[in-house]
């Protein structure tokens, strides 16, 4: 009996084994799905801009003073004061400097008068009376040669001594002299002027007209006018006090606009195009739109940055001269914009990992500028396309993996 139930077992082990080469392989689970944060690339890449802190100044900002020295007379304007283009804002005594301006215009009057007399030459009253002088100065020298021929005749009898007749030659002499001068200027003044007497009076008259531009012009600078419309920043001296030329009395400024000074690197100033519009901020508040009004063509020295000048309107006021201003500008792109930490590299190129199909797929790319915590890729990825927005390292091409949220 024993043996019947052992054979029995044997028997259903052995079924229960089957044939041992039969036996179907362990099937395994599949792998589960890795979830990631995955960036979408975008279509544009408007919005990215450069800022760049600089420094306000007024748009002019000068320092007036008188051009001659004097005591000062009057100050019109104080500190705050709005003044307009050409008001007169200060003068000194001007009582001497106008004297002078009034005598050398008389100068030039009496110049001018010359002038004219000697062009049109002498008129029929003076040919007349030069006439009668020529005719009286041949009847004095005709009276003293007979005088002198007669006293030769007395002296040779003893009549009057050697003095006596040398007198006689002397004045004889005289009265020659003096009708020949007396026909030159009848000849003279019936000839008119010539070239010579011209350019005397002509240079006569250019010293006068000099002379008067520059009490003119030392008038002038015995006032201090606004070379322009601005507000008074200071007053340095008041009346009664001495001033002397280039001497700092009123300090203005024109703030209607305002000049931002920026620097800029080597890399990024193509980014900057004279014209362009800009906005520029103070305390990331107030925005206004500017304007480059002038980039630099050399590189300075100093700083080894290049200088950008930004224009902004200023109606009301509120840019003062010496605030820090943002100065935001639009980035130039060429390509699309990715996170930082989407781009990888190896020892020969840049990397992205590309989500398609829920697969990873590493894809080699070529980049551009950094910006802040993103970077441009101009080659190897298209806007729509998905990426590993960060550790892409512990990731391989082939992996499957599932975005966050889907």
């Amino acid at each position: 009996m024993k043996k019947r139930v052992v054979v029995a077992m044997a028997a259903v082990l052995l079924t229960a084994s089957g044939c041992g080469g039969n036996t179907p392989a362990e099937v395994k689970p599949e792998a589960k799905a890795k979830v990631v944060e995955v960036f979408t690339v975008g279509k544009d890449a408007q919005g990215v801009s450069m800022t760049a802190t600089g420094l306000v100044e007024a748009k002019r900002d000068t320092q007036l003073a008188f051009g001659t020295s004097g005591k000062i007379a009057q100050v019109l304007v104080k500190k705050g004061d709005r003044v307009t283009q050409g008001k007169v804002l200060a003068s000194l005594d001007g009582s001497y400097y106008q004297s002078a301006m009034t005598a050398a215009a008389g100068q030039v009057q009496e110049a001018a008068a010359r002038k004219r007399k000697t062009i049109r030459g002498a008129d029929a009253e003076q040919i007349a009376q030069q006439r009668l002088e020529v005719e009286s100065a041949n009847q004095r020298y005709e009276k003293a040669v007979q005088d002198f021929q007669q006293g030769e005749r007395l002296f040779a009898g003893g009549a009057i001594s050697q003095s006596e007749l040398d007198k006689l030659k002397l004045e004889k002499q005289q009265a020659e002299i003096t009708a020949k001068n007396e026909k030159i200027a009848l000849d003279d003044l019936l000839k008119g002027a010539d070239t010579e007497d011209v350019i005397a009076v002509d240079a006569s008259l250019k010293q006068a007209t000099s002379e008067v531009q520059r009490a003119r012009q030392t008038l002038q600078d015995s006032q201090i006018i606004a070379p322009f419309t601005g507000t008074v920043v200071e007053v340095t001296q008041q009346a009664g006090e001495l001033s002397g030329p280039g001497q700092s009395l009123i300090h203005l400024v024109d703030l209607s606009e305002i000049k931002v000074t920026i620097d800029v690197t080597n890399d990024q100033i193509d980014q900057y195009a004279l014209g362009a519009s800009v906005n520029v901020s103070k305390d990331g508040q107030k925005k206004s739109s500017g304007k480059i009004t002038y980039i630099s063509p050399v590189i300075d020295k100093q700083t080894g940055k290049y200088r950008v000048e930004i224009t902004v309107p200023n109606p009301d006021q509120s840019w003062r001269g010496g605030m820090v201003a943002t100065v935001e500008a639009p980035r130039k792109i060429a390509g699309v914009i990715v996170p930082l930490e989407s781009v990888g590299i190896n020892q020969t190129q840049r990397y992205v990992m590309a989500v398609e199909n829920g697969l990873v797929k590493k894809r080699a790319v070529k980049t551009g500028q950094i910006i802040g915590d993103f970077i441009e890729v101009v080659e190897g990825v298209k806007p729509g396309e998905q990426l590993l927005r960060t550790g892409i390292t512990y990731f391989v091409d082939g992996e499957k993996v599932v975005a966050k949220g889907e």
